[in-house]
């Protein structure tokens, strides 16, 4: 193993780095290596900065933000730093070396490159006592990169994200929109961390994985890392019993098999479970661990999240669920605008493509799952329930939000063309 604390892991959306990254702290554990791996999104993770959105002003212009990022990231970087470099732990972080220190606060602000430039080699510099290894995933053709990762995701995460970078000074100074926009700024953020790249003074790996040669790759890297590679089995004859739908406290897991291997589809498909035991597993590519409880008396099969560093709430028990199939008439009774007057709020329940979504503003919104005939649950770690009745012939939903007051009462007047009045 080559003499390192600090391996960065980066590459654009959907290029394997969490994968890789968790790859690679499974095998360091698996040759006796101690090792923490750190999620891009993990709950309080040392490099995030929450400064980069709740801090910002409404009439802060994108240069000063920017530059005020840029100013603070050091100190954050200084400390980590600082906090690792005398222990004997192996760290491996992702996405903060380019995708969330560089595009998203600066480079989709249109900022200077060569200012971006500096500022990445400054980050660097500051743990270079670490003797950091860099592993970089690019793809040269970025549009088809881009479009196999829409067909894993989903059109919902193509939506939501097609329209966030709509709204990023990058696209607005070149009117930019769309699908075009999006790979326009990709190949373009990509060519430029290909360049950066070259400049790092630091030992560092780099692969083209358009060809999704997985199997290749991870051998290319443990020999880049002086590993011996340990074979990983993934599979099992019994797992499928596993298989079903389960329903938990702000989310629905469906759990399948792929081929021989145990997946889960939650925030997106085919998402593998990897044993750990015969009845625990860890998502690849996620701190989140899971374990399945059966009661063969009752025929019953539960899990529980044993471990969630992401996403979900750690010690969350789901049980097997079987899902209700309502028809698009059925569905339509929970529809309709509402609006708080005390509050000023305006929420909406709308049909989608056969589903249900609570509507708050633009690129907020949950999906709805209906648990019973009166009763849906919003998905996508939100925890809320809505529970419906008919009165006085008007539907009524109270809205119960976890860890809060419940919320108000929601009427639906289906005889009014879906106009709705919201009474505390």
């Amino acid at each position: 193993m080559i003499n390192t604390k600090l391996i960065l892991v980066d590459g654009m959306a959907g290029s394997g780095k969490s994968t890789t990254a968790h790859f690679i702290a499974r095998q360091l554990e698996k040759n006796g290596v101690k090792v923490k791996w750190f999620h891009e999104v993990e709950k309080n993770h040392p490099l995030h900065y929450d400064g980069k959105v709740s801090e910002k002003e409404n009439d802060e212009s994108d240069a000063n933000y920017s530059q005020r990022i840029m100013a603070k990231y050091p100190e954050i970087w200084s400390d980590f730093v600082n906090m690792i470099k005398d222990d004997i732990i192996v760290y491996i972080v992702e996405s903060y070396l380019f995708q969330d220190v560089l595009l998203f606060p600066h480079f989709m602000n249109d900022i200077d490159r060569q200012i971006i430039k500096d500022f990445s080699h400054k980050i660097l510099e500051i743990t270079r006592c670490l003797n950091p290894l860099i592993i970089h995933l690019y793809q040269k053709d970025i549009e088809n990169a881009i479009r196999l990762n829409w067909v894993r995701r989903g059109d919902e995460w193509k939506a939501g994200y097609i329209g966030y970078v709509e709204n990023t000074l990058y696209c607005k100074n070149r009117n930019a929109k769309g699908e075009t926009g999006l790979i326009q700024l990709w190949q373009d953020f990509t060519d430029f961390t290909v360049e950066l790249f070259q400049e790092y003074d630091f030992r560092k790996f780099q692969i083209e994985n358009s060809a999704q040669e997985w199997k290749n790759y991870r051998q290319q890297i443990c020999d880049f890392l002086e590993l011996n590679i340990v074979e990983e089995y993934l599979s099992n004859d019994s797992l499928d019993r596993f298989c079903g739908e389960y329903l938990g406290n702000g989310f629905l897991f469906k759990i399948h098999m792929n081929g021989s291997c145990l997946c889960l589809d939650a925030f997106w498909p085919n998402l593998k479970l990897l044993p750990i035991s015969e009845n625990e597993f860890e998502i690849e590519g996620f701190p989140i661990r899971l374990k399945f409880f059966e009661n063969k008396e009752k025929g019953e099969i539960s899990l529980k999240l044993t471990k969630a560093l992401c996403y979900y709430t750690e010690g969350t028990i789901a049980k097997k669920y079987i899902s209700l199939n309502l028809s698009k008439k059925e569905l339509a009774k929970f529809c309709g605008d509402f609006y708080c007057e005390s509050t000023k709020l305006s929420r909406k329940i709308y049909q989608k493509d056969g589903k249900l979504y609570y509507w708050r503003e633009e690129n907020d919104e949950s999906l709805l799952i209906p648990i019973t005939e009166s009763q849906l649950m919003m998905t996508e770690g939100v925890e809320n329930q809505l529970d419906f009745k008919l009165v006085n012939e008007k539907w009524q939903f109270t809205l119960d939000i976890k860890g809060g007051k419940p919320s108000f009462s929601l009427f639906i007047n289906k005889n009014i063309d879906q106009e709705t009045e919201l009474t505390k």
